[in-house]
């Protein structure tokens, strides 16, 4: 059985290629496919390298690790409707859910393209 037949990867076919450019005296050629092998190795071996960015790389909290609630007449409310602590809230990630049409807007701006989105507050929404 020749090697192709027992599941050749695309580097022995391009192996094969460059002896046989070697062999045609076609150097240019073989030359140019033993770079881009090289190239090829080189990317893959960079981008086993990789790793998220740490910002990225968090994990979502677990039920037990995050607090999710809304704000219903300027107060903040766990999903269940009860009013929020502080007890509550301390050492667990805090999930704010937003109504329908502050989604709608906020998909609307990260979709826009910028590179990072800040979401500020005031204690005057009029300004």
């Amino acid at each position: 059985m020749t090697r192709k037949h027992q599941g050749a990867t695309g580097f022995d076919e391009l192996e094969a290629l460059i002896y046989r450019l070697f062999a045609e005296k076609q150097f240019a050629l073989a030359l140019l496919a033993l770079v881009m092998v090289a190239q090829l190795l080189s990317a893959q071996f960079l981008l086993l390298r990789l790793s998220p960015p740490a910002k990225q790389a968090a994990a979502a909290p677990t039920a037990d690790h995050r607090l999710d609630v809304k704000c219903e007449s300027g107060a903040a409310m766990t999903l269940a409707g009860e009013s929020m602590t502080a007890a509550a809230a301390r050492g667990k990630t805090v999930v704010m859910h937003l109504p329908a049409s502050d989604e709608s807007c906020l998909a609307q701006v990260t979709s826009a393209g910028a590179s990072e989105l800040v979401v500020g507050m005031s204690a005057d929404a009029s300004r």
